[in-house]
């Protein structure tokens, strides 16, 4: 009776599988995916995104100029969202090269000019792109041809405040380039509240430039040439984290989406799609981080196949945006800072994702933030840190828990964390600057953490915090409700050979969040399947 119950309850699953697939075919949006100037060193991906519903084409384009990612990195994003209506084209990456090595200009391109944006058609019909990227940008345009252009730049200066010295050229940061009329008026009037809605110092407010973009431009060209409506979107890229240009991007090409009724709601909290086969991590970037610390972290999560690192900061921590994420990053810089940039909410925000199941790594800062030692504290794993006040003779009195500049000491991996950092040896040196020193602090409601590694030397700097740091914890995980925790008290960023600890402390902590997923799919499945084999609509 069992045994026909569940080939029962198997075909049905089988069949609801079958018919659930078809339907989600039928009303899913078309999505390929290509490449531009392949065989060249230009070589960029390209994504359609067909909706299957009329409407208008927008193509959005990042990364022309290669210092400036946040366009690149938004235009990743936008590909992510909901179509509800037309087709958007997106091309993230438009200078590879460029954006890989942090430079504007197209370096070795012989043809033309070494600024991409001044590549593409500039005068009459006859005039053609120079160099392969435009070359290949420019066809893959002319074959799609799209309604809607937007290019997202940056600039180094906010245009509305920046007075630059006689002969030298203002910086059109913070701005949205466009051509004056009643077609795009509005809308530009629009995406500037939209982007200022994120801005609280006034010296840093977005500014409208309604003469047009440049001859040679894309956008121009699109415009004069094609006859398509376009603008140019730039954020400001100095004193400004990537998470905050990523999200004054998202805010202004919502706008233009949401007018145009391809998206049915605000896109600004999507960073992300959840699933997809790969793990997507959020990076904490603002206030509260310092050094390189979150550039080598990019690095390391980029350089994975299987991994997605999307940049965060305060106004990102809500469970809108959290919940397509599977781990979330804080790195180096100061505990306390971030704790306070983050707010009450904003940790709250990060509990609840690590209770439900996501996974949460702390390195130095990051570390002392998820401690379960100070009020701002999220609370997240079992570790007491030293720290407090000595008075130190002839010095006055000096906090514990800072031990001077940064330092190289011995690290040995525990056998569990030999097994999870597989390839790394069990003795290795690694960079200190000031990271928790921690020991259980035996809270009731919280799980005992495991050691993954031991400090086996120490910095000190004052004369009672001598023997403090010898053969304590460098690195512990834990859980918390559904999800894991990793704390790391040093920098193993900062040394190469010790980059798969991050790759594999990521997947670790991945790993509870997928397989909740993956189970919570196949409960909904085989309950409907259920209620289908008893006679039931699916």
């Amino acid at each position: 009776m069992i045994r026909k119950h569940t080939r029962v309850l198997l075909r049905g699953l089988f069949a609801l599988l079958a018919w659930a697939g078809t339907g989600a075919r039928a009303a899913a949006p078309k999505v390929s995916t290509g490449v531009l100037a392949d065989g060249t060193r230009w070589r960029t991906a390209y994504h359609v995104i067909d909706s299957g519903v009329d409407g208008p084409a927008l193509l959005v384009v990042g990364g022309v100029h290669g210092n400036e990612p946040a366009g690149a990195r938004a235009a990743g994003q936008v590909r992510d969202w909901p179509l509800v209506k037309g087709k958007l084209l997106v091309v993230p990456r438009a200078n590879v090269p460029g954006l890989a090595a942090n430079v504007r200009k197209l370096s070795g391109e012989a043809e033309g000019r070494d600024d991409l944006n001044r590549n593409f058609p500039s005068g009459d019909a006859s005039d053609g792109p120079r160099g392969e990227p435009a070359r290949a940008i420019w066809q893959f345009i002319r074959r799609q041809r799209p309604d809607w252009v937007l290019d997202l730049h940056e600039g180094f200066a906010f245009h509305g405040s920046h007075r630059p010295g006689k002969g030298k050229t203002r910086s059109v940061g913070s701005i949205v380039i466009f051509t004056k009329g009643p077609a795009l008026d509005p809308i530009a009037r629009a995406m500037q509240a939209a982007a200022n809605a994120t801005v609280t110092d006034p010296a840093r407010r977005f500014s409208l430039l309604g003469g047009g973009p440049a001859r040679g431009s894309l956008v121009g060209a699109c415009t004069r040439q094609l006859g398509m409506r376009g603008m140019i979107l730039e954020t400001t890229y100095n004193h400004q984290p990537i998470s905050l240009r990523t999200r004054q991007h998202r805010a202004m090409v919502s706008v233009l989406m949401r007018r145009l009724g391809m998206i049915d709601r605000d896109g600004t909290d999507v960073l992300a799609r959840r699933g997809g086969g790969r793990i997507v991590v959020g990076l904490y970037d603002a206030a509260g981080t310092g050094g390189k610390g979150v550039v080598r972290l990019t690095g390391i999560v980029d350089a994975a196949r299987d991994m997605e690192v999307h940049h965060v900061g305060p106004a990102d921590l809500r469970a809108a945006a959290l919940d397509a994420f599977d781990v979330l990053i804080f790195p180096g810089g100061s505990g306390s800072k971030q704790a306070a940039a983050i707010g009450p909410d904003g940790r709250e925000a990060v509990r609840a994702f690590v209770r439900r199941g996501g996974g949460y790594l702390g390195i130095c800062a990051g570390a002392f933030l998820c401690s379960a030692h100070y009020r701002w504290s999220l609370d997240l794993i079992d570790t007491h840190v030293f720290t407090g006040m000595r008075q130190i003779e002839g010095v006055g009195r000096k906090a514990m828990w800072y031990r001077g500049e940064g330092a190289t000491v011995k690290m040995q991996l525990t056998d569990r964390g030999k097994a999870l950092f597989e390839g790394i040896g069990e003795h290795v040196e690694v960079r200190y600057h000031n990271g928790p020193i921690v020991s259980p602090k035996n809270d009731p409601n919280l799980a005992p953490y495991t050691t993954l590694a031991h400090f086996r030397s120490e910095q000190v700097l004052y004369p009672p915090q001598k023997g403090t740091m010898v053969d304590t914890p460098a690195i512990v995980s834990g859980t918390y409700g559904k999800g894991r925790v990793i704390s790391i008290s040093p920098h193993p960023e900062s040394s190469p050979a010790l980059h798969p600890i991050f790759t594999a402390s990521l997947r670790w902590l991945a790993a509870a969040r997928q397989d909740r997923r993956a189970s919570a799919g196949w409960r909904m499945c085989a309950a409907t399947a259920a209620q289908a084999s008893a006679g039931a609509s699916p």
